[in-house]
């Protein structure tokens, strides 16, 4: 009986440690104010003050309860269609609306006490959420899903990041140990900033087979930032196999100042040119796109692992989101990730916008790859609001691909191809590829620009194109 025991306080302690908090209720959510909100029924007109709670109600399939966002958000797409609100806009905005629940966070709870009072008063719901680590994220999401009843939506959630994530961590644990990156993160260049050791994005460095330099930071008043300082970077200069620096709202940062950063030239990854630049978006917030963060910073350290497309070469007619996929891979191209609001909206109306299409699934996977693939320009003639992905991938697409992309030399003379004439679009990509041997004519001397492309044949020629930019 004494060894059952032991037993069963360990299961307890495990689903504490690592499925979030026990609960004796399952209708309860206690938020990070200390208020006890009891869930007689689900929330069904929701306002969202943080990046992160929008995200997840989407991922929850709340898009008809969301009827008011914040205006630092710009995914998923959808986020665009709603209303802005502001926590410095005056209460009787939000009273307007009708509400029955506004998510904040700790910093808005704290920071504006009046204005969640003036809500409270009007007899709407406020409740502030924000995990801090890892291991709080899960509980974090089932506190969301018992807000608005869809605890299941919630659970599928935490299986579908479980899952890819065990993807990623197979892919790790085929790197030998010994060749493991040592990573200095920083969080704020300006005040020589990193993170706390349990912070969200150490879990995405780590869960990317990075090893943080700085395990010795300290946590600054219960955030996920922790001071660092120079001195203290530099000490460890030789160790640091790779810079990694999240650019967002705090911190502006670029590759070039970093390098030129005074002292820092004798830090190993600034001399061998090891910096690198990720987005906070996908590496600080509680949401499935960290996954995409982890990957992301898994093809800045192991990218011959990372950016394997092996399995794409066996494909006989490679799709036109197989071919983005490739070519983001074979060319290190970093991930494209929506900008604010503000910054989406300054685009043109003729141009596309990081999310119109409406034929690309914004919940999958290959959207992250074409949406970079059509930021950089690789794809001719974009229709704004359709990518047709699962239509095969042309040879004069390929052709334009590569020329648009890499800084090629000029082909030494002119080049003949019987079914490509001055008239056609892409007849001087065309003619390049052909006259620098990236790609081949048939042995009719044909090119056949809408004829389709195999895995391998694009492989070949992103590999050959890479060699003559070299």
């Amino acid at each position: 009986m004494h060894k059952f025991c032991q037993v069963l306080l360990f299961a307890i302690l495990a689903v504490v440690v690592f499925g979030g908090a026990v609960r004796a209720e399952n209708n309860v959510v206690t938020d990070q104010s200390g208020i006890r909100i009891v869930v007689e029924k689900p929330f069904k007109r929701i306002i969202s003050l943080y990046p992160a709670h929008t995200e997840n109600l989407f991922s929850l399939g709340l898009d008809k309860e969301i009827i008011g966002v914040s205006a630092d958000e710009a995914f998923p797409p959808k986020t665009l269609t709603k209303p802005v609100f502001s926590y410095h806009d005056d209460a009787e905005k939000f009273i307007a609306g009708r509400p029955d629940l506004v998510l904040v966070r700790p910093m808005i709870s704290r920071g504006y006490p009046d204005f969640v009072k003036a809500l409270q008063q009007a007899g709407i719901t406020v409740v502030s959420l924000q995990p801090r680590t890892i291991k709080d994220v899960y509980a974090y999401w089932r506190d969301l899903g018992i807000l608005t009843g869809r605890q299941a939506q919630a659970e599928a959630m935490i299986e579908k990041f479980e899952t890819e994530l065990g993807r990623i961590r197979a892919i790790v644990h085929t790197i030998p140990e010994a060749r493991r990156k040592k990573v200095y993160f920083e969080a704020i260049h300006s005040r020589m900033r990193t993170f706390s050791p349990a912070s969200i994005a150490i879990f995405a460095l780590q869960s990317a087979g990075g090893i943080n330099v700085a395990e010795d930071a300290q946590m600054r008043n219960d955030t996920n930032i922790a001071d660092y300082g120079k001195e203290h970077i530099l000490s460890r200069a030789d160790d640091i196999d790779a810079y990694l620096a999240q650019k967002g709202y705090m911190n502006h940062v670029t590759v070039q100042q970093i390098r030129e950063e005074a002292g820092f030239q004798v830090i190993k990854a600034v001399r061998e040119g090891q910096i690198y630049i990720v987005d906070e978006k996908i590496v600080s917030r509680p949401t499935l796109r960290l996954l995409d963060g982890i990957y992301e910073i898994g093809r800045f350290l192991y990218p011959e692992k990372f950016n394997d497309v092996t399995d794409l070469r066996a494909v006989p007619v490679l799709s036109r989101a197989q071919f983005a996929q490739m070519f983001c891979k074979m060319t290190g191209i970093p991930l494209k990730t929506p900008d604010y609001r503000q910054d989406i909206q300054q685009r043109s109306a003729s141009m596309h916008r990081y999310g119109d299409f409406a034929d690309v699934d914004y919940a999958g996977e290959a959207y992250k790859f074409i949406e970079t693939a059509v930021y950089r320009g690789i794809f001719p003639d974009i229709h704004k609001t359709e990518f047709f992905p699962d239509r095969p991938v042309t040879r004069s697409t390929l052709a334009y691909a590569l020329f648009v992309f890499f800084d090629l030399p000029q082909i030494k003379k002119s080049v003949s191809i019987k079914d490509v004439t001055d008239a056609h679009p892409f007849s001087e990509q065309i003619r390049t590829a052909v006259g620098l041997g990236l790609m081949n004519l048939a042995q009719d001397g044909l090119f056949r620009p809408d004829g389709t492309v195999s895995g391998e044949e694009a492989f070949q020629a992103i590999l050959k194109a890479r060699k003559a930019a070299a």
